[in-house]
């Protein structure tokens, strides 16, 4: 798997520096919606010749009680490597996985500042795609799978009024799969930036 670079670590530090700026009052909106753009990097090695891939979100989630909420989304990531089997077969696979999960999370507030951690489950679609020749045969295939997988994460959010708040998270997932008769773990982190809005 390549190394790939990642802007969290410039966001988390904007937002440190963004919080000596005058505080809001705890958020008196039980709801909130988000969008979350950033990328997955696989961790496995079952995909040691995969590359990271994008990753977008959208969420929504209510606060049941003081410092705890549930948080439900809907998004799509995915991956791509290469295999290379020297006079016999070579070219490119693709995982494209469609997320639905749910998490909880426990939550603090610091001023403007709302730190949480997360843990939850969801049901992964899953769509994996191989194109390539076999013996000098060029073709494609794909198959569909589904899956149940797991996820931890840390995050933290900034207001920026009331209503609108910035944010940054990180998840682990863990998931596997087993289309075209291999058991493949998808395991990664799923890193991104956030928007959001209370209502």
């Amino acid at each position: 798997m390549k190394k790939s670079g990642t802007l969290f670590p410039f966001i988390a530090m904007a937002l440190f520096l963004l919080s000596v700026t005058p505080a809001y009052a705890k958020p008196l909106a039980s709801n909130y919606a988000q969008l979350k753009v950033g990328g997955f990097f696989p961790q496995t090695n079952d995909l040691d010749n995969f590359d990271a891939g994008g990753n977008i979100e959208i969420g929504i989630g209510h606060r049941v009680a003081p410092g705890f909420a549930i948080e439900g989304n809907f998004g799509y990531f995915e991956t791509k490597g290469t295999f290379n089997l020297p006079g016999i077969a070579s070219g490119e696979e693709t995982f494209k996985v469609m997320p639905l999960t749910l998490s909880m999370k426990g939550q603090a507030f610091f001023d403007r500042f709302e730190p949480y951690a997360e843990a939850g489950i969801g049901v992964y679609f899953i769509k994996d795609e191989i194109k390539g020749t076999v013996l000098g045969i060029s073709g494609s295939d794909s198959e569909n799978d589904t899956k149940l997988g797991l996820h931890v994460g840390l995050g933290g959010n900034y207001s920026l009024t009331p209503q609108v708040f910035l944010g940054v998270e990180g998840r682990y997932l863990w998931l596997r799969t087993d289309t075209f008769g291999v058991d493949v773990k998808l395991d990664g982190f799923l890193l991104t930036a956030n928007l959001g809005y209370r209502f």
